[in-house]
C-alpha cells in the first residue's frame, strides 16, 4: 500500500480508536508492536493511552523512534515511563528524557537495563539522586557509563557494601597511572613544575605520600607519635589538623575522613600512608569511635579494618589523593551564575555536590 493511503487510512482508524473500547484500543496496540512503518499518529495516541492499552507498544514496540518515545515521557505518567525504561537498546537522549523525571522506580529500571545507555549528564543526574535514594548507589556503581572520580565521591554517602564495591572496582593502582603519565612527568619536570593545574593533577601519583618535611617541623616528629598522643589526651581539631598535614592532605579532606560516620575512609588513610594496623586501632581510640570485634563486619571497627586489609596501598594512595584533590577545588567560586556550565571540572562537580549538600 502506498505511503499516501496508509496515512489515510490511519486518519480513519485514528478517528474510530477515539471513541473505541479499552480492549479494541488495547488489540490495535498489541498489532503494531512488530510493525516497522506503522503511521506517527497512530503510533504516539496509542502510546500515550492508558497503560494496559500503551504498556506492550512503550516496551517492544519497534515503530517508535526516539523522537516518539521521548515525546511520551514528556507527555506520560510512571507505568509509561516505566516501559520505556525497560526498552532495549535506548539511546542517551531517550534515558536522558527518563533521568528528568526524577522518579527513583523509574531510574531504578533504568539502572537494571544493561541494554540502556547512559550520558554524562544522566550518570550525574542519577549520581546526585543517589543522596536520597541510596538504594540506587549499587546498580550505578555497576554501570559501564560511571567514572571513577563520580564513584569516588559518591563513596562518601553509601552503605559498607558499596563502599567495598566502589575502592575494587574505581581505585586505580598508582603504578598504572605512572606508567600511563610518565611522559607528562618528564615534561612538567623540564619545564620546573610552572603550570600549578599540571603540578596538582600529578600530585595525585606521585610516589610519596607522607609530608616528610612536615614531619621535621612537627613537634611529633611522625605520624605515628602524633597518633599516640592523641590516644591519651583524645584528637582535638589541632591535632587531627597536624595528623592531616603530617600524612600529606588538607585539612577540609583530613576533616572529612575523622567524621565519616561509617569510619572506611580512616581506613583508606591508614593504609595509604603505610600505618600499621596497631596505629589504626590507636587513631581509632584517640577518634573516640565506639569499639568493636575488628575482625567482624557487623561494626563500625570491624568494616574499617575489612577495607584496611583488603586495600592495596598504592590504590588507597590514588584514592585518598583524588579526595584531596577535589576536597580542595575552590567550591565557593563557582554558583549557577558564574557561567562556567561544562568548563567547570568534574572533580569540583563532585566537590560542590558533596560540601553543598553537607552544609
Amino acid at each position: 500500500m502506498p505511503q499516501h493511503e496508509r496515512q489515510l487510512a490511519a486518519d480513519i482508524l485514528l478517528g474510530l480508536l477515539r471513541t473505541a473500547s479499552v480492549e479494541i484500543r488495547g488489540r490495535c496496540a498489541q498489532g503494531l508492536v512488530r510493525v516497522h512503518e506503522a503511521p506517527k499518529a497512530l503510533l504516539r495516541y496509542l502510546a500515550r493511552d492508558d497503560f494496559q492499552v500503551a504498556g506492550e507498544l512503550l516496551e517492544n514496540g519497534v515503530g517508535l523512534d526516539d523522537s516518539d518515545l521521548i515525546a511520551t515521557v514528556r507527555a506520560g505518567v510512571t507505568q509509561h515511563w516505566l516501559a520505556i525504561a525497560r526498552r532495549r537498546g535506548l539511546n542517551e537522549a531517550v534515558t536522558d528524557a527518563l533521568c528528568q523525571t526524577n522518579d527513583v522506580a523509574v531510574i531504578e529500571a533504568l539502572l537494571r537495563n544493561n541494554l540502556a545507555r547512559l550520558s554524562v549528564q544522566g550518570v550525574e543526574l542519577i549520581l546526585a539522586k543517589t543522596r536520597q535514594a541510596t538504594h540506587l548507589a549499587q546498580l550505578l556503581a555497576l554501570r559501564p557509563e560511571v567514572k571513577p572520580t563520580q564513584a569516588l565521591i559518591m563513596f562518601w554517602w553509601v552503605g559498607f557494601d558499596v563502599r567495598v564495591q566502589i575502592v575494587r572496582r574505581f581505585a586505580t593502582d598508582r603504578g598504572a597511572l605512572m606508567g600511563e603519565l610518565g611522559d607528562i612527568f618528564a615534561l612538567a619536570a623540564a619545564e620546573g613544575w610552572s603550570d600549578p593545574d599540571v603540578r596538582k593533577a600529578l600530585q595525585t601519583i606521585e610516589r610519596r605520600q607522607r609530608n616528610r618535611a612536615a614531619a621535621q617541623r612537627s613537634p611529633f616528629g611522625s605520624l605515628e607519635n602524633a597518633i599516640a598522643v592523641g590516644v591519651d589526651r583524645g584528637a582535638d581539631r589541632a591535632l587531627l589538623d597536624e595528623i592531616g598535614h603530617l600524612a600529606g592532605v588538607r585539612p577540609a579532606t583530613a576533616a572529612q575522613i575523622f567524621a565519616d560516620p561509617g569510619g572506611e575512609a580512616i581506613g583508606v588513610l591508614c593504609k595509604a600512608v603505610g600505618l600499621r594496623r596497631p596505629h589504626l586501632l590507636m587513631l581509632w581510640r584517640a577518634l573516640r569511635r565506639p569499639g568493636g570485634d575488628p575482625a567482624s563486619t557487623d561494626n563500625p571497627l570491624g568494616r574499617t579494618v575489612f577495607v584496611y586489609d583488603t586495600l592495596a596501598t598504592m590504590k588507597a594512595q590514588t584514592v585518598l589523593r583524588y579526595w584531596n584533590w577535589s576536597f580542595t577545588a575552590d567550591t565557593a567560586a563557582f554558583s549557577d551564575d558564574d557561567g562556567e556550565g561544562d568548563n567547570v571540572s568534574q572533580a569540583r562537580r563532585n566537590a560542590i555536590l558533596l560540601f553543598q549538600r553537607n552544609m
